[in-house]
């Protein structure tokens, strides 16, 4: 280092600067938090944010999901051809559809799980509008997708669409509303072992509920009704329960100020 550069690392250093007052220090947090309030700074709308989360879901999740219905659908044919007791394509569709919602609630939680909420939260969305998006857009393509495995039994089958639809959205509600209800209440750690679990234990308890021949008797198609109104009742809990948790998530770093 030259001489006449050591002279203005001193004059530099000789330098002082005022320290700002705490007034100004907290007039600043203040005006910083209000932007990040503002339209102005969160101006992306619901559509946009599910157009940006598309780009982050991994293809591996679509190509399992598509390949999953795909094996339903050929199951149910199979079967369908050697006529084999309806039972049967009700237990594929007990184990299938406990699964896909399984799929769907990991890659929705998978910022918790995998400790990556401290990455979305830097982004100009908040959290909960991120995490809302993702559910958003995996919970149609599920709804989709199961819809196509019931249209195609009962196709098969010769069954009422109104009943295939219930035998396998109550399901479907049931898995959402209790994958949510652990995601939002388990320790990050140890959720995604209690998630399988789950998914083990509703396969096993779907698989013997539906092998009951006394629920599709024509009397018992009112309480199918009456258990999708409140499977949808939970469902709905559930999920406020979940972005509840997103959101004092999110708000966990201005707190901290």
């Amino acid at each position: 280092m030259t001489q006449k550069q050591n002279g203005v690392l001193e004059w530099l250093q000789s330098c002082e600067t005022p320290a700002p007052s705490e007034t100004k220090i907290k007039a600043v947090i203040v005006a910083g938090k209000s932007y990040m309030n503002s339209s102005e700074f969160n101006k992306n709308s619901m559509r946009d944010i599910i157009l940006n989360q598309l780009q982050f879901l991994p293809l591996s999740f679509w190509i399992v999901q598509i390949i999953l219905t795909i094996c339903a659908v050929l199951l149910a044919c199979i079967l369908g051809q050697w006529r084999v007791p309806f039972y049967y394509p009700l237990t594929i569709l007990a184990v299938m559809v406990p699964f896909l919602a399984l799929l769907g609630a990991i890659e929705i939680s998978k910022s918790n799980i995998y400790g990556m909420w401290e990455i979305e939260q830097s982004s100009r969305t908040t959290l909960v509008k991120i995490v809302a998006g993702r559910m958003l857009i995996i919970g149609v393509i599920n709804l989709f997708l199961i819809t196509v495995i019931l249209i195609s039994m009962a196709y098969i089958y010769q069954k009422s669409m109104i009943e295939m639809v219930l035998y396998g959205l109550i399901p479907f509600n049931i898995s959402c509303t209790c994958y949510l209800f652990i995601c939002a209440k388990s320790r990050t750690n140890d959720s995604l072992y209690h998630l399988i679990a789950c998914m083990i234990f509703l396969s096993g308890t779907f698989s013997l509920v539906l092998h009951q021949r006394f629920i599709f008797e024509a009397s018992m198609f009112w309480g199918w009704i009456g258990f999708y109104v409140l499977s949808i009742i939970l469902l709905g809990k559930a999920l406020q329960l979940y972005l509840k948790k997103e959101k004092m998530i999110g708000e966990l770093i201005w707190n901290l100020q």
